[in-house]
């Protein structure tokens, strides 16, 4: 405590009479001021080196489970150019489609909004999911690289990249615990970074580009959009990404005595534009994804 009250350096015989007098003197069962305690003294970094140097010739002596307990506590890096909605695990799109009551087509394995209050009549509800163990079987084959089996025709990209097709149409206000759940998964990695791919709601800005036809002179079809009122939807867009990042920091408890590993993953956004849409809704997309960035960093 008296080292926080005043450096050494600067303390009179006086002063550090006074703190003495102030401090201890109350504490009538104190018999003797507790002993100094020495503080570490950093480690080079050479010499850090050097120690992790020999504590992985070490580990790759012992064999494969010292070596790979060596590696699994290292400190990565960054993830980068990491979907977000291709992070998350299928279990987690099956419970979040139930709760936004969303049905499932049996056939095509995919999401679908229902007609009115129920299911078509080749779709189930996806709340009946996890109570069918067969059908969830096949909605985490589905939606994931799991027991897949390449095959004529049906390569590990295509597979990849059909799924994002499938779990789509959730809810955007889900987006807080999906950043949870890939900082969480993060931590425990020991990653200290992820950059994620997310694209906001555009529906709006395209819309309007669609409206407005497309036009192949680039600098006056932004003009006529900037016109006709496409920074409208930027509003909506910055909300979502915080009301995301306030849900995610609430269920890690940052900032709190509790709080969780994953607030100290760093995350920041790479806005994606989806390319194979109408020309039109491609250049809407990038536009807004331009504006967002500077309203975002503004």
């Amino acid at each position: 405590m008296i080292e926080r009250l005043m450096p050494q350096s600067h303390r009179s015989p006086l002063q550090f009479a006074l703190i003495f007098t102030l401090i201890v003197a109350p504490c009538a069962r104190a018999q003797k001021p507790a002993a100094r305690v020495e503080k570490p003294q950093p480690v080079s970094t050479a010499a850090a080196e050097a120690r992790t140097a020999k504590a992985f010739e070490e580990a790759r002596r012992t064999g494969q489970p010292a070596l790979r307990a060596f590696l699994y506590s290292m400190p990565k890096g960054a993830d980068l150019h990491n979907h977000l909605s291709g992070a998350i695990y299928a279990e987690s799109w099956i419970r979040v489609a139930g709760e936004d009551h969303l049905c499932i087509n049996t056939q095509t394995l995919s999401f679908d909004k229902p007609s009115g209050d129920a299911c078509k009549p080749d779709e189930v509800p996806a709340s009946d999911a996890p109570l069918n163990q067969h059908l969830y079987d096949r909605l985490i084959d589905a939606f994931s690289m799991r027991t897949f089996v390449p095959k004529t025709a049906d390569s590990g990209h295509d597979h990849f990249f059909e799924t994002f097709d499938r779990f789509g149409g959730t809810s955007k206000a889900h987006m807080g615990e999906w950043l949870d759940e890939v900082a969480t998964r993060a931590a425990a990695q020991n990653e200290q970074y992820l950059e994620l791919m997310d694209t906001p709601d555009f529906s709006q800005a395209a819309a309007l580009a669609e409206k407005i036809g497309f036009d192949p002179d680039f600098a006056q079809y932004r003009q006529k959009l900037l016109d006709a009122g496409i920074k409208d939807s930027i509003p909506a867009i910055r909300a979502g990404f915080d009301q995301a990042e306030a849900d995610r920091k609430q269920r890690e408890h940052c900032g709190e005595v509790d709080a969780q590993p994953a607030c100290k993953v760093e995350i920041r956004f790479i806005y994606q534009v989806l390319r194979g849409e109408p020309p039109p809704v491609v250049f809407a997309q990038m536009l807004i994804g331009f504006l967002s960035t500077l309203t975002l960093s503004a």
